[in-house]
């Protein structure tokens, strides 16, 4: 059984390593569907401050922390290294994507029900992640019982 875990637990890392990749290797068209994310106005003092650090508009930061959040959680997960805690950030990320890109509730007719179905495909994912934070490293023991 253990085995089986540690397949599948790879086979699942496996999308967030091809998207987080995809999206570094990719980084106008990500930084462009960041964009959609509305920075509250209490926060930009502090987003122009790190855009004249960092010498890069904040939705190409938010580009990258993306794919590098994907990448690294999901190379992380495929290894069984702190697969908990990145199992946790991820459902936290996969939350996001949902709120953000899957706005279902504000839409009508055919957009309205694609993302109707994007959302429950993240939220199945969000489950999944929240077995693998539950499972930790290892499939669970078996409690065997003993009428000794």
């Amino acid at each position: 059984m253990p085995a089986f875990v540690s397949a599948g637990r790879f086979l699942f890392a496996v999308l967030f390593i091809f998207t987080g990749a995809s999206k570094l290797l990719d980084l106008p068209t990500t930084t462009q569907l960041t964009q959609k994310i509305v920075v509250p106005e209490m926060l930009t003092a502090y987003t122009s401050q790190l855009e004249g650090f960092a010498g890069m508009p904040f939705a190409q930061m938010l580009a990258i922390a993306a794919g590098a959040t994907e990448l690294i959680c999901g190379l992380m997960i495929a290894l069984n290294f702190g697969a908990r805690f990145f199992a946790l950030v991820l459902v936290l990320f996969v939350a996001a994507t949902i709120f953000y890109y899957h706005d279902f509730w504000s839409q009508t007719g055919v957009d309205a029900q694609n993302n109707l179905i994007a959302a429950l495909k993240n939220l199945s994912l969000i489950g999944a992640l929240l077995i693998i934070a539950g499972i930790g490293r290892g499939a669970p023991a078996i409690a065997s019982s003993h009428d000794g």
